[in-house]
C-alpha cells in the first residue's frame, strides 16, 4: 500500500507500466534473451520501489516521534500516519524500536558540525558565530529536503533524551557533541579575549554555554508550526544581543 505520492513513485509508475508494455511484447515475440533484460529490469524497479516506500515509512514515522514522543505513539497511529497494516510494517521492519532507530540514524546522518579546523582558523568570536549559523542552515536545508518539513535539532534531542535507555549509543553521541561544541566556542573565546574583542574578565566557560545554548533553546516549537526563516532570524538576533553585551 502506498504511502503519499513523491516524484520517485511516479517515476517507479512509469516503469511499472513499461514492465506491464514488455510482458505483452514478449507474448507476442518471444525471446529468452528479451526475457532476460525483462526480469533483470523488474527487480530493479521491485527493489527501487521497496526502498523509496522504507525510506518514506522511515521519514513518516520519525516525524511523528517528534511530535508526539516514542512512548506516547501506538502501532496504530503509525499505521495511520503512513497508510500501512500491521502486517506491512512487520514486512519492513521488526517493530516499531527499528523504526526508530532508522529514523535516528537518518537526521544523524544529517548533521553538520564546526571542525576543529574551523574553530582554530577563525579570526573573531563574529566571524565563529557567523561559520555556526551557516552549518545550521545548511543542516536545515538538509533536513527539510529529507523529511519535507523544518525539524530542530532540540526536537531531535529531546526525542534521544526520550529514548536513552533503548539507544545509549546515541545519549553518547550527543554527549560528545555537546562538549565539542563546548569546546569549540572556549576555544574561540579565549582567542577572542586575547585579540580584545570581548571582555577579559567574564568567565570563559560560561560564555562557551550561553552561546553554544542559543542554537538549541528553541524548546518552545511546535514540530507541526516551524517557520526555520524565523527560527535563524531569532538566532541570529540572540547571538548579535549578546555580542553587543560581551564584546570590547
Amino acid at each position: 500500500k502506498a504511502v503519499g505520492i513523491s516524484p520517485k513513485r511516479e517515476t517507479h509508475r512509469v516503469k511499472i507500466a513499461i514492465c506491464f508494455f514488455m510482458v505483452s511484447f514478449f507474448e507476442v515475440y518471444p525471446s529468452k534473451v528479451a526475457f532476460l533484460i525483462f526480469s533483470c529490469y523488474f527487480c530493479q524497479v521491485k527493489n527501487e520501489i521497496i526502498v523509496e516506500l522504507r525510506d518514506e515509512i522511515i521519514r513518516k514515522t520519525f516525524l511523528q516521534f517528534l511530535s508526539k514522543g516514542y512512548h506516547a505513539t501506538s502501532l496504530k497511529e503509525l499505521e495511520q500516519v503512513t497508510g500501512l497494516t500491521t502486517g506491512a510494517f512487520y514486512y519492513y521492519f521488526k517493530g516499531k524500536q527499528d523504526l526508530l532507530k532508522a529514523g535516528l540514524d537518518l537526521y544523524w546522518s544529517l548533521t553538520r558540525e564546526e571542525t576543529d579546523e574551523e574553530a582554530g582558523a577563525a579570526q573573531s568570536l563574529a566571524a565563529y558565530i557567523d561559520c555556526v549559523m551557516a552549518h545550521k542552515e545548511e543542516q536545515a536545508k538538509l533536513v527539510e529536503g529529507q523529511f519535507g518539513c523544518s525539524v530542530p535539532e532540540a526536537f531531535f534531542f529531546q526525542l534521544v533524551l526520550e529514548v536513552e535507555e533503548l539507544f545509549p549509543d546515541f545519549g553518547a553521541r550527543v554527549d560528545s557533541l555537546a562538549n565539542s561544541r563546548l569546546r569549540h566556542w572556549g576555544q574561540v573565546i579565549e582567542a577572542a579575549k586575547g585579540q580584545g574583542e570581548v571582555r577579559k574578565d567574564l568567565e570563559t566557560e560560561i560564555l562557551a554555554r550561553n552561546l553554544m545554548s542559543i542554537s538549541v533553546s528553541m524548546l518552545n516549537l511546535d514540530l507541526k508550526g516551524v517557520e526555520m526563516k524565523f527560527v535563524f532570524s531569532d538566532m541570529r538576533l540572540q547571538f548579535e544581543q549578546y555580542y553587543a553585551l560581551i564584546r570590547v
